[in-house]
């Protein structure tokens, strides 16, 4: 298929550049402080998305596609990781303040402790006195001897272990009070970055929601397309098939997050003409004669595909992904083997799209006489090329 790539080959290099920056930054704790880390991911977040928002599902090449979905996923991932990591350094910021509030508390019971236990150790002194001699009792102060032996003994034996085990206690309070006020400003600085994270991911996850949403759209469509592509050029029906199949591998692990509603089709027939070969809803009868006398008059005679009965598809998806209603009508096609197109979803099916052909083979390419012809053409009697497919033209352009 010549649809030309969406990104040369430096842009694609430079886009997994940045998703690898980010991944590595999703994870860097301690390399800058917060601010500066947070201006530096949305730098890079910044070039990611400008870079990003260059890839169409719908119309990009199978390799940017792959690139893309890896890239959102990578995204995803290591945003996960960082609020892992952040709600970890939550919880440790918590168990340490916890563990040194507990501290705290038996530290202060220690000391209270200590000191009455200093107290009745200097009472005890008093009350163990024995007495003095003569001399000092006929002094000034009868009580100088007493209170100096008493003073003696508080600054050694058990006194003065007391008294440094007092100490002791009131240095380890301090430090542990130092610890409790650390961890608790360290605990609401890992809420705030766990906030910042959670913000993260949920943004990341919408990217890949989104881009998850338009690669199943893109491969319900191109599936169809290939099978109504089957009996016009069946290497490009093939081809079309092998590319959405990397598709369907590359979002095999990742949940679709929904695939779009479908509704099972009414029993009212469709009434359908054949204009030129080509078979389409009578509602655009008109158009299409038009459209073929007007390439015609340029020298152009079209062939081509157009209406394709909906039971062909609903074969298909009973063989390929189950018999139930839920498996016919609303499976995402990667979940199915191989790959299968939702019936009700083409153009095909209800005689409002046409596969063009010229001298038996379709358009591949938009590069050609015949396509630019047709472009200024088909937009006069209401039909719309489809971007990624040359030769895909419908009433709504998908």
């Amino acid at each position: 298929m010549d649809t030309g790539p969406i990104f040369a080959r430096h842009r694609r290099v430079a886009f997994l550049a940045a998703v690898a920056a980010l991944a590595t930054l999703a994870t860097v704790v301690d390399a800058a402080t917060p601010d500066e880390l947070r201006e530096e991911r949305r730098e890079v977040q910044a070039q990611a998305a400008e870079l990003a928002s260059e890839v169409d599902a719908a119309t990009a090449d199978v390799d940017d596609l792959e690139v893309a979905l890896a890239a959102a996923q990578a995204n995803v991932d290591a945003q996960q990781a960082a609020v892992e990591a952040a709600n970890r350094a939550v919880i440790d910021a918590d168990e340490a303040q916890a563990a040194a509030l507990v501290a705290i508390i038996d530290l202060e019971a220690q000391e209270e402790q200590a000191r009455i236990d200093l107290q009745n150790a200097v009472i005890d002194s008093y009350v163990s006195f024995q007495g003095f001699d003569d001399l000092e009792a006929l002094g000034d102060d009868p009580w100088e001897a007493s209170r100096a032996e008493t003073l003696a003994e508080i600054g050694t034996g058990t006194s003065l272990e007391g008294l440094d085990n007092l100490r002791s206690i009131g240095a380890e309070l301090e430090f542990q009070r130092l610890l409790a006020e650390q961890a608790a400003v360290e605990a609401e600085s890992n809420r705030e970055e766990m906030r910042f994270r959670l913000a993260e991911l949920e943004t990341a996850l919408a990217i890949e929601d989104q881009l998850l949403l338009e690669a199943v759209e893109r491969q319900e469509r191109r599936l169809g397309e290939a099978v109504a592509l089957e009996a016009l050029e069946a290497e490009l029906s093939e081809q079309i098939r092998v590319e959405e199949q990397r598709i369907a591998d590359a979002i095999a692990n990742r949940i679709p997050p929904g695939g779009g509603s479908v509704t099972v089709p009414p029993d009212s027939d469709i009434e359908l003409v054949t204009v030129g070969g080509i078979t389409v809803n009578v509602l655009v009868e008109d158009q299409v004669r038009g459209i073929l006398a007007a390439m015609s008059a340029r020298g152009f005679n079209l062939g081509g595909g157009g209406y394709r009965s909906i039971e062909s598809q609903i074969r298909l998806r009973r063989a390929n992904c189950g018999t139930s209603d839920y498996a016919i009508w609303e499976m995402p096609a990667s979940r199915c083997r191989p790959p299968t197109a939702r019936p009700g979803l083409s153009q095909h099916e209800v005689g409002l799209a046409i596969d063009f052909t010229l001298n038996g083979r379709v358009l591949r390419t938009r590069n050609s006489d015949v396509f630019r012809a047709l472009a200024e053409v088909a937009p006069q009697f209401g039909f719309y090329n489809l971007p990624s497919e040359p030769w895909h033209w419908s009433t709504t352009g998908g």
